[in-house]
């Protein structure tokens, strides 16, 4: 192997020691952010350790071949450390500040979405059921209208009809009483 690609080998391995503190110092932003169960922790731990040695030995075989050596395990190391000596403080300030405005654009087109589409859905339904409740009531109403139209000259009838089932009344019970003993005699026998 030539010198040459010795050094792009060991270049890009600090490249991608930079990119793993990155990624480790916006893991862990998120993380603190999201205050997650110890399991889902451990997992994520595990998933984020094994995507950035895939990703480690995935630009070791495009630079190199896939040959491992000591040095890229050097190159790593002076990235990571240039990166958290250098890099790492400004960077969790910049992506506390991305994540704050995220929030803030977050909760504006939450607001935005809400008045130019939730609300007016909303006066629109509320528009439709006071329709229907109006149309319902207007309806009923109609109805008892209607009802004490046709019922008011039955009333005479009526109460003839009262007067009528009140004299009715005993002589049917006194029949019931004469079928029940004529039953229960035949029943007998």
């Amino acid at each position: 192997m030539s010198i040459h690609i010795q050094l792009q080998t060991m270049a890009f391995m600090a490249l991608c020691g930079v990119l793993m503190g990155m990624g480790f110092d916006t893991y862990h932003v998120f993380k603190n952010k999201g205050r997650f169960p110890l399991w889902v922790v451990f997992i994520l731990d595990i998933l984020f350790w094994l995507t950035s040695i895939g990703v480690v030995f995935y630009v070791l075989v495009v630079v190199n071949g896939g040959i491992v050596r000591f040095p890229i395990y050097f190159g790593l190391i002076i990235g990571a450390w240039i990166y958290f000596l250098l890099v790492s403080k400004t960077y969790i300030q910049f992506l506390l500040a991305v994540i704050k405005w995220a929030i803030r654009i977050m909760n504006f087109s939450v607001k935005v979405i809400d008045m130019l589409l939730v609300r007016p859905l909303e006066l629109i339904f509320r528009f439709f059921w006071i329709s229907l409740v109006f149309l319902f009531s207007f309806v009923v109403k109609f109805l008892v209208v209607l009802w004490k139209i046709i019922t008011f000259p039955m009333s005479p009838f009526v109460r003839w009809g009262r007067k009528l089932w009140k004299r009715i009344e005993p002589k049917i019970a006194g029949l019931k009483g004469i079928v029940k003993k004529w039953i229960s005699k035949s029943k007998k026998t």
